[in-house]
């Protein structure tokens, strides 16, 4: 008694979109991956840039208590 049309069983609806989700799931779980590993990275570059700056400042001021240093042994050999 079909006029031509195709009959739509509901289980094949509900099996398809099934499968599709499991297919799209770890598509999904993989970007989510993806864009934590990114921003881990961002992250662990800005620490780096941040520690090397650091770095460079302690090294600025222990090159400045050197110098002072020297100044004062300077002072004190020339006192004796």
């Amino acid at each position: 008694m079909s006029n031509g049309a195709t009959s739509v069983n509901i289980g094949d609806v509900v099996a398809t979109i099934v499968m599709l989700g499991f297919m799209v799931i770890p598509i999904i779980l993989v970007v989510l991956f993806y864009r934590a590993y990114k921003k881990n990275v961002k992250r662990a570059e800005e620490r780096l840039k941040v520690e090397k700056q650091q770095t460079f400042n302690l090294q600025k001021q222990v090159d400045e208590l050197n110098e002072r240093v020297r100044k004062i042994e300077k002072l004190l050999k020339e006192v004796d």
